[in-house]
């Protein structure tokens, strides 16, 4: 993995948690300001997909499918959690969308160790 976008999408998914768990301490909904926050959280990890798909096909080491199966579940995460916030009224569907980045954050360090510790990329 490129480090600095692995960190970027790591500050992005922990920033973008703690701003929604302000929203849910103030009893907002999911908004048009939240949307726009998860595109670019979306945007980043697409950056990622398309990073890792030019990388790891030529790499030795195991691990590829898990790799990528946990990078294609990093990508459906905040995208299923918007959906269910945005149906959800009460002020926990912004909570559960808030939650979807810190899930995405412990997803994308553990995308991180199996690069560092499986998969034998020279980038």
């Amino acid at each position: 993995m490129i480090e600095w976008l692995y960190l970027t999408v790591q500050a992005a998914a922990l920033a973008l948690a703690a701003w929604f768990f302000v929203d849910t301490a103030r009893s907002k909904e999911v908004g048009p300001a939240n949307v726009v926050g998860v595109g670019v959280l979306e945007v980043l990890l697409l950056a990622q997909l398309v990073t890792s798909i030019v990388l790891v096909p030529g790499a030795s080491g195991s691990g590829k499918a898990l790799f990528f199966s946990y990078l294609v579940t990093t990508l459906l995460v905040p995208v299923a959690a918007l959906f269910w916030g945005s149906i959800d009224r009460s002020r926990w569907g912004i909570g559960t969308v808030a939650a979807s980045g810190l899930i995405v954050a412990a997803l994308m360090l553990r995308i991180h160790q199996i690069w560092e510790f499986q998969i034998d990329v020279v980038a």
